[in-house]
């Protein structure tokens, strides 16, 4: 088993600073060309905060045994590797994209009771949607590649909530046809929600409409729940086997052709492009050109203190130089001080931290932001848009600068502010 617990394995887990940036340089370091990204949410800590692996299909499949022996859950992920790679070790991917291809893939989820936008939809039984989804899906591939096209169909219901995963197994000749990656598969959804009746699937959620089918699952380096794995924590149960479509009497087909990455062993790829951006979404016309207003406001310091505690240490100056290094596009005159050792700075660039955005990795607005936590001496760069929400970037100072950030908020530590 690739993998043991320790932190210092060669093959994880990793999930201490930076796990992925971990991975990806200890992959670049290995001749096995068979290894995957594996990502876990762990339920050893109780935490169920996620860590980092590389895998062969064999090691994953004994560790999800050995787990279900021991009675705990699997919670594993297929970790996408991507053209567009966001981390440092770019050439980790690339090297996983020269063995490794992807297949066409859904993920649909919607809660139960739903309030869906179109009739025919409200008069169906919610067991049926994932079947209908799954026949567009499988008329559109079939008419765009000229394939022959087999459906493999999981599900994870629970209570109050239908949830199906959809791989694609694309024939042509005789012959598996595979994506170069995640965003190969994008531009293909791009074309098909251009040219489908996609809207049919829509439904409102605490007041904000939503399509069954999530349309996040493709952007740089996304997640893809792996057969026979459970979301931590939740009483979902694991993906199960549902039925092939079209529908056949083979029994459900073995572990490994269950999962989204493919070697190209034995298969050729396709040469569609991979997608730049993540799909297009309608947004309301925020822009305020003409009215002579700025979209922020410089802050008006409510609480002077806090203001002359941060301008009066001396490392202020040390953290603003760090972030200048790293984020050209920061402007201080913008930044707010939310408490004793927060501050929330608003960038004014468009750029999207996990390169999410459909102009080259920038978003068509500003949805960027910096928190700097002072007693920890971390900084986070997270992003507003809806596709980026509940991820966040860490923005690394100094370990000198990051010491002495800390050491301010220490009991009988002795500081000097001036002011």
């Amino acid at each position: 088993m690739h993998g043991n617990g320790s932190s210092t394995n060669k093959f994880g887990p990793w999930e201490s600073k930076a796990p992925q940036h971990k991975m990806h340089l200890c992959y670049s370091k290995q001749k096995n060309t068979s290894l995957r990204y594996i990502a876990e949410d762990n339920p050893k800590t109780g935490t169920g905060i996620r860590r980092y692996w590389l895998m062969t299909i064999e090691a994953l499949y004994k560790t999800m045994k050995e787990n279900m022996k021991q009675k705990r859950q699997n919670c594993f992920y297929e970790l996408m590797p991507s053209s567009r790679c966001t981390h440092s070790d770019v050439d980790a991917c690339k090297t996983m994209l020269k063995h490794f291809g992807t297949r066409a893939y859904l993920d649909i989820e919607f809660k139960e009771p739903c309030d869906w936008k179109e009739y025919e939809l409200s008069a169906m039984e919610p067991e049926d949607v994932g079947e209908k989804i799954s026949s567009m899906f499988h008329k559109f591939l079939c008419k765009k590649f000229e394939c022959e096209c087999e459906l493999l169909v999981t599900k994870s219901h629970r209570e109050n909530k239908k949830s199906w995963h959809v791989v694609a197994k694309i024939m042509k000749g005789g012959i598996e046809h595979l994506f170069a990656d995640s965003l190969a598969v994008l531009t293909v959804i791009n074309e098909w929600f251009e040219s489908d009746n996609l809207h049919l699937f829509k439904y409102v959620e605490s007041g904000k409409e939503k399509n069954a089918i999530d349309q996040s699952v493709y952007f740089t380096h996304k997640l893809f729940r792996i057969y026979g794995n459970q979301k931590y924590s939740l009483n979902s149960g694991p993906l199960l086997w549902d039925f092939y479509f079209p529908k056949s009497s083979k029994k459900k087909p073995p572990f490994e052709d269950l999962l989204v990455l493919q070697s190209y062993q034995g298969r050729m790829k396709f040469q569609t492009l991979s997608s730049e951006s993540c799909l297009v979404k309608k947004r309301k016309n925020t822009s305020t050109k003409g009215t002579g207003k700025k979209r922020i406001k410089m802050y008006t310091h409510t609480h002077l203190a806090l203001e002359q505690f941060f301008f009066g240490l001396p490392i202020w100056k040390n953290i603003k130089e760090e972030l200048s290094k790293k984020i050209d596009e920061i402007d201080f005159d913008y930044l707010q001080f939310k408490n004793i050792h927060t501050v929330y700075i608003p960038l004014r660039s468009k750029r999207c931290p996990f390169n999410n955005g459909s102009n080259g990795g920038y978003h068509s607005s500003n949805h960027s932001y910096l928190y700097i936590f002072l007693n920890t001496g971390r900084c986070f760069w997270f992003c507003q848009d809806e596709d980026c929400k509940g991820k966040k970037r860490s923005v690394d100072f100094s370990l000198t600068l990051q010491m002495q950030m800390r050491a301010i908020y220490q009991r009988k530590k002795k500081i000097n502010i001036y002011i």
